[in-house]
Order: C-alpha cells, then sequence, then structure tokens
C-alpha cells in the first residue's frame, strides 16, 4: 500500500512539473518598443483623423481577412500633399461567419479621432507599429484634449546594447497626455530634434 501511494505522489509531482514546464497559450504579439522619434522617423504620415467606417473583406489571393477603414484626415503633423481621406489596412476582421483577430493591433470604431503614424502602400496606408502607432483622442468636459494609446496585446521584447533579445515584458498603461504636447513632440522630432 506504501509503495502504491508513492507512486502516486511521484506521478503526481511529474504531472505537475509538466504542466508547469507545457507552454500557455497567450494572446500577445511580440514587437520592440518604439520611442515617439522613432515612430516619426518609421512614419511617412502622421495625422490627427476620424474613423469614417470600415468593411472587412478578403485579400487578393483569398488568404487572409483584411479590414479597410476609411479615415477622415483633420490634420496633418507629417508628410506633404496629403488627402483629406485615408484608407487603413488591418489584417483581421469578420467575414462570411470567420473572425480573424490580430493580437496588439489598434481598434477603431466609427466617429473616433485619433492621431495615426502611418507608412504609405499602393493606395492604402499601414499603422507603422501596429497599437503603439495609434493615440485615441479624448476630449473632457471643459478640458483640452487628451491623447492616450491602449498597448494591450502587446509583448515587448528588449534588447541591450543591440544584441539579440534577452527580455520580454507587458507595457504598463500609459497615462494620458495633452494633445498639444503631443503634437509639439511629434513636430519637433519632425524637425529633428530642433
Amino acid at each position: 500500500m506504501k509503495k502504491t501511494s508513492g507512486l502516486r505522489r511521484c506521478a503526481a509531482a511529474w504531472a505537475l512539473s509538466l504542466s508547469l514546464l507545457a507552454p500557455v497559450a497567450a494572446e500577445a504579439t511580440v514587437v520592440v518598443p518604439l520611442s515617439r522619434t522613432e515612430l516619426v522617423a518609421q512614419s511617412d504620415v502622421v495625422v490627427r483623423a476620424t474613423v469614417v467606417d470600415a468593411t472587412s473583406r478578403w485579400n487578393e489571393t483569398h488568404t487572409q481577412i483584411i479590414t479597410l477603414t476609411r479615415l477622415h484626415v483633420t490634420e496633418t503633423l507629417k508628410g506633404a500633399n496629403v488627402a483629406s481621406e485615408l484608407v487603413l489596412r488591418q489584417f483581421g476582421g469578420e467575414v462570411d461567419g470567420l473572425v480573424s483577430h490580430v493580437s496588439g493591433d489598434a481598434r477603431l470604431v466609427a466617429g473616433q479621432d485619433a492621431v495615426f503614424f502611418l507608412r504609405g502602400g499602393n493606395g492604402v496606408v499601414y499603422l507603422t507599429a501596429l497599437a503603439q502607432a495609434v493615440y485615441y483622442v479624448q476630449a473632457p468636459t471643459g478640458g483640452a484634449p487628451v491623447a492616450q494609446r491602449n498597448l494591450s496585446g502587446l509583448t515587448f521584447a528588449a534588447t541591450s546594447s543591440g544584441a539579440a533579445v534577452n527580455t520580454f515584458y507587458e507595457p504598463a498603461p500609459e497615462a494620458a497626455e495633452g494633445l498639444a504636447q503631443l503634437r509639439a513632440s511629434v513636430q519637433q522630432a519632425v524637425r529633428g530634434g530642433r
């Protein structure tokens, strides 16, 4: 009887240790964190815009669901000859009852006001760095507008001295900042820090 009890404890301990070593299902996209200066440098266009509407469909090869979101540009912070309307292309959406979701990408709804850091494409624009590239603008009652990113769904990968990735961490929620402050820091980065 004692031998069976010992085997059960050993088997239970073995099962527990294997379960602790098994990968945990997590929903996060691993990215390198970008500073505001890096975001500006890597973006072709930085605009404040309002989300007009969004349409999901299959891509050209019918292998990926994409969402095309129309943005009405209200202010250009970087870029020349920016159209008054841009079409933002993102992976994910819902088509034919199938839902595709990219963790860590910006979620946009009609009527939303935001500052977007964008790269140009063939008739469309793309977010420069997923959720890092969108500052949602809110106008508190009686106060100046503020902007804030939502980085949930992202995991940051950090390096030291240009070496291989050696640390992964969840970004802390960011505090809202004044829209005027965001605008000024983007314009300073566009001017090269001057």
